[in-house]
């Protein structure tokens, strides 16, 4: 989901990849440590872990979800779904790269978070297909900005020679959601019916757009990697 580096201007020049690869910061638990307690680096992968955990539920759970609420059948699910992927593809594939034109991205971070959290909120009171097909647009739309905004901002808040150990980071900690999700997505489903994922994951949207507000939008760091000339980070 975050093949788009035609839109991040912070990969390395392909004649240097060679030489830092070997000075590339180990992936450790130790090395996520140190990184969460960087300035704006660690609020950005507190924001990936969880919109990940959100989302994540989302993914794990959609076809039971498909199948209690609605009685479908796995072929039916599947064109939802298919119908959801067309539309991150396009977003990632197309629209970002427009919207990173326009926008910095702390702001397309911030609108992209409350986006998905109204959408995540909005599913869990679905009543109709219909009405589930117009939620998952803004969904699909707003969870395939994040995904992308996300690792250009990290890419672009560290030094050239941890690129590659941030994005690792961070493909580790989106990981880790895979194995949450499914947990607390289960029991909610289990316990407390269809609507309880998209509401707990809404809510847990709500706060994160409140963190990203207070923590990302106009982050000193936000601003200058949108300036000509670009400065050190952290």
């Amino acid at each position: 989901a975050n093949s788009v580096a035609e839109y991040l201007d912070s990969s390395l020049p392909i004649e240097k990849r060679m030489t830092q690869n070997s000075n590339r910061p180990a992936i450790t638990l130790d090395a996520l440590v140190q990184a969460l307690k960087r300035p704006f680096t660690g609020s950005l992968l507190t924001s990936r872990f969880v919109f990940g955990v959100a989302f994540s539920i989302f993914q794990t759970l959609f076809s039971l979800y498909t199948l209690q609420k609605f009685g479908l059948e796995p072929t039916q699910t599947g064109y939802i779904l298919t119908y959801v992927g067309v539309l991150s593809v396009i977003t990632q594939g197309f629209v970002v790269g427009q919207l990173a034109k326009r926008y910095r991205e702390d702001v397309l971070l911030m609108i992209g978070v409350s986006l998905t959290a109204i959408s995540m909120f909005l599913w869990g009171f679905v009543s109709t297909i219909p009405m589930l097909l117009l939620v998952m647009a803004p969904l699909a739309i707003a969870g395939g900005t994040l995904n992308t905004v996300l690792s250009s901002a990290l890419s672009k808040s560290v030094k050239q020679v941890e690129i590659g150990g941030i994005l690792g980071l961070s493909v580790s900690v989106e990981s880790s959601t895979r194995v949450i999700a499914p947990i607390v997505g289960g029991w909610l489903l289990q316990s407390y019916g269809t609507s309880a994922p998209g509401i707990f994951s809404g809510v847990v949207l709500a706060g994160l757009a409140v963190y990203t507000f207070t923590h990302i939008f106009r982050h000193p760091i936000a601003l200058e990697m949108s300036a000509p000339v670009a400065v050190s980070r952290d």
